[in-house]
């Protein structure tokens, strides 16, 4: 995949994405492929540009405010990888809100690792989820912030320290067609070989086969999985090795891109309303919150446009 910063300046460019936009409408069958490409092409650069200067800001802010700009960032991102399949977005006002919210604050002793966050009807959330990565299941679910930071490769490095065994099985390269995955993944999820092989043909569409060895499970791709951004594999971006949960609970049909967006909009909600226990937070050495919001932000914030950028390019 190419350099994702040049990804990024070709779509700010408007003879090129209008070309972008209307292969994208062709290739969907849409019709007037040609006038709805005029029309979204600013519309789309503009999303761009926004997500642009949000992260670029964000980088830059002090930790209290960081959440906020990274939320807005990320959410205009989606918003323009949605022009590329729903040209008409948005077709009505009820797809404006975030569509995720959190329960209300906060009660004593609370943490944010046991907070939790539930997916709405209507919103951002459910319509990226729909349009964006086919997935409809999420509806009234509850997710605790726990739970989606443990899914994240960067993040494991907290829950380790300081001398824990990694929660991941490292399973091959992004751009290799083979993956290896360690065997005791069946005793750890309490899973037959062939319903781990039924439940990796739900995740992974072009699979070619799969094979049991004595130390591996070996599955072989027809092409590598590349682009992960609507992948419901997660990639540890420091190594760009995919991964596998070792607990079977954490094992997800929520894609990467979903699971930021959920943490992103409730630390962003506690850093805008919840002013006193943030601050207490930042400047207090009494929680171990800090520590693991502060790895997330870290991550997320070069993270996710990569991600995007796979999503724009897929």
């Amino acid at each position: 995949m190419q350099n994702i910063q040049s990804i990024y300046t070709q779509l700010q460019s408007a003879p090129f994405t209008q070309k972008y936009l209307k292969e994208c409408y062709k290739k969907q069958g849409f019709e007037d492929a040609e006038k709805k490409c005029f029309d979204n092409t600013y519309r789309f650069i503009y999303f761009l540009e926004h997500a642009e200067t949000y992260y670029e800001q964000g980088r830059k802010a002090p930790l209290s405010i960081k959440p906020v700009l990274y939320f807005y960032g990320m959410s205009q991102l989606l918003k323009a990888a949605l022009l590329t399949c729903r040209p008409d977005y948005p077709e009505t006002t009820a797809v404006l809100a975030h569509g995720v919210s959190s329960r209300k604050r906060k009660k004593q002793n609370y943490t944010f690792l046991q907070d939790e966050v539930k997916i709405q009807h209507k919103g951002l959330f459910s319509y990226v989820s729909k349009h964006l990565f086919n997935v409809e299941h999420l509806l009234d679910q509850k997710f605790s912030m726990d739970e989606l930071l443990r899914r994240i490769p960067e993040v494991d490095h907290v829950y380790q320290f300081p001398n824990k065994p990694s929660s991941f099985y490292t399973i091959g390269h992004q751009e290799n067609p083979t993956l290896r995955v360690p065997i005791g993944i069946l005793d750890d999820y309490h899973w037959t070989f062939s319903y781990f092989e039924q439940h990796m043909n739900q995740v992974l569409p072009n699979i070619k086969d799969v094979d049991q060895e004595e130390n591996f499970i070996v599955i072989n791709l027809d092409e590598p999985i590349g682009h992960l951004g609507r992948s419901f594999f997660y990639m540890d971006s420091q190594t760009n090795q995919l991964v596998l949960p070792k607990r079977r609970s954490l094992f997800s049909y929520v894609p990467e891109v979903l699971n930021h967006y959920i943490l992103l909009y409730n630390l962003s909600m506690i850093c805008r309303y919840e002013t006193e226990w943030w601050g207490d937070v930042l400047h207090s050495f009494s929680s171990e919150d800090l520590v693991f919001i502060q790895a997330f932000l870290e991550t997320t914030s070069e993270k996710i446009p990569r991600l995007m950028a796979h999503i724009f390019m897929d």
